[in-house]
């Protein structure tokens, strides 16, 4: 085909472009040029087996009349059309490309310019980097110990939530602060110089050995630390990561231990210069040493069931968040598919998976954090005076965004309606009751709440239509992690009605729970006013 060009500017941009290059007729939709570069990749010899082999073109997704259609008008109304899409060889192939299409006119003919530019590794490198992304957060985010990146200069450039906690700080906090806010003031000056020799000469070790290091809450509290030290290269940038861990504990049972010791080695001492009365002093020491055994022996038993506690974490967590982290990734990869306009609606419900799993994992770290405070004994109750329907029907508002199709929640009170309790635990009693009533019971069924005051008493109800508590279930329904025989195919930690029990505990309450398989549970709770 000859057209109006000059050839040596033709055969400049056709031929010598490396990427795709034809030009297709729009009235008898065929190519009526490909260059060799188009071919090759397509893997073809000529515009005769290029037709043969791809009758209706190499799209993975093929056009309709109505995208057609659409792609002919824009190109008239804005002269160039540029998408990214999926290719498909007739060797069934796949190759991501970017496609662009302009128009011309010749001899009163019109033809679209096709480009495309293989970006398969480009696309293969963006997904390469979100994997890596989604492996580092699992990995740095949720580690059990604390964790600092700095930079050369001592900018912290990502805490994560474990240290977050540790030091009292806010997800996000302590980002763009400088390393030395959780550095006690007296050692700032001496911990710039050690800072500055690690950079000059960075190696991986535990930092201070033999030494007594402390670190600083944002409160300004001081505590024993155990630190090790990383470093890595991205690009040209150095950085460098702290492991640090809370040895408060650690150093106290050290320094009692260091406490008996010395005693022990008093009494000794005392038993040679004190003839007279070596016996009543050994006596005294044995005494002393059982009672050492005993508290060395209570001691470990805390120890052992701190460490019990945090495996039960980390197995329920590695378990727990399978199922949303395995909903998240797989609505991700589907919204990535629907890169067209009229896909919008399925990419709403896909980011819709994505919230409602994201709200299961906050909810369950949420009653991780919870327990662990309450084990702590970092949760206390701070009384005052509020109405308590209006508290009650702002958390019933709370809870509606998680009622299944044509579910109810009914609420009464009786009597006054101020209390004196702690506002906030029981809120978060309510929110967790209803929520499980929701949880454990069937569409088109009504969630019955009750509160009612009394001269010296408080009682909440709460009850549903539910799937029910057998009465050996009942039995061990407060324990920590303890699910139902008849749940186990329902989400949950088992947490929950552990840390309902414990809050109505602080507010001077407790639980009764009344429930019948298949016909619904009533968890009621009486407080002592």
């Amino acid at each position: 085909m000859d057209f109006p060009i000059n050839t040596i500017l033709l055969k400049t941009i056709l031929e010598d472009t490396p990427a795709f290059m034809g030009i297709y007729n729009i009235s008898t939709h065929r190519y009526v040029f490909i260059n060799k570069v188009g071919l090759s990749m397509l893997e073809t010899t000529d515009l005769d087996d290029f037709t043969a082999k791809y009758p209706r073109g190499f799209r993975k997704d093929k056009l309709n009349l109505e995208t057609q259609s659409k792609i002919y008008q824009h190109l008239k109304e804005n002269q160039t059309w540029i998408e990214d899409t999926l290719f498909e060889t007739s060797n069934h192939l796949e190759f991501w490309g970017t496609l662009q299409i302009s128009m011309f006119e010749s001899e009163d003919t019109q033809y679209y310019l096709v480009r495309i530019n293989d970006i398969s590794y480009q696309k293969k490198a963006e997904q390469q980097l979100k994997d890596d992304n989604n492996r580092f957060e699992a990995l740095f985010m949720h580690s059990a110990i604390g964790l600092i990146m700095v930079d050369r200069e001592g900018v912290i450039i990502l805490s994560n939530r474990f240290a977050n906690v540790m030091f009292g700080y806010e997800q996000g906090e302590l980002e763009g602060k400088q390393l030395e806010v959780l550095i006690p003031q007296n050692i700032r000056e001496k911990h710039r110089e050690t800072y500055t020799n690690y950079t000059n000469k960075p190696q991986s070790r535990p930092m201070g050995i033999g030494l007594d290091l402390k670190a600083r809450k944002k409160d300004g509290t001081l505590f024993p630390v155990e630190i090790s030290l990383s470093h890595f290269k991205s690009g040209d940038k150095p950085y460098y990561i702290s492991f640090i861990n809370d040895a408060t504990f650690k150093k106290k049972a050290e320094t009692d231990l260091l406490i008996k010791t010395t005693e022990i080695q008093k009494l000794n001492n005392s038993l040679e210069k004190e003839v007279v009365n070596r016996t009543n002093a050994l006596v005294e020491t044995l005494k002393n040493l059982e009672q050492s055994k005993k508290e060395l022996e209570v001691a470990l038993n805390k120890e052992k069931d701190l460490g019990e506690l945090k495996s039960r974490f980390v197995a329920m967590a590695s378990h727990e968040f399978r199922t949303p982290l395995t909903a998240i990734l797989s609505a991700a990869s589907l919204i990535e598919k629907y890169t067209k306009s009229e896909d919008q609606e399925k990419r709403e419900r896909h980011t819709q998976r994505i919230m409602n799993a994201v709200g299961n994992l906050t909810d369950i770290l949420e009653e991780f954090l919870s327990v662990g405070k309450l084990e702590e004994g970092k949760v206390n109750a701070k009384l005052a005076n509020f109405e308590l329907p209006k508290l009650v029907e702002e958390s019933t508002n709370d809870l509606k965004n998680m009622l299944k199709k044509n579910q109810q929640i009914a609420y009464q009170h009786f009597g006054e309606t101020i209390v004196c309790l702690d506002k906030s635990l029981f809120r978060k009693i309510i929110i967790n009751l209803g929520s499980n009533a929701i949880k454990f019971s069937n569409e088109n069924s009504v969630i019955n709440i009750s509160t009612e005051k009394l001269d010296n008493m408080l009682i909440l109800k709460v009850s549903d239509q539910g799937v029910g508590i057998s009465e050996d279930d009942q039995k061990h329904l407060f324990d920590r992690f303890f699910r139902g025989a008849n749940v186990t195919n329902i989400q949950g930690t088992g947490l929950g009605l552990h840390i309902v029990a414990r809050y109505a505990e602080l507010l001077n309450g407790k639980v009764f729970v009344e429930s019948t398989l298949n016909r619904g549970t009533t968890f009621s709770i009486k407080f002592a006013l």
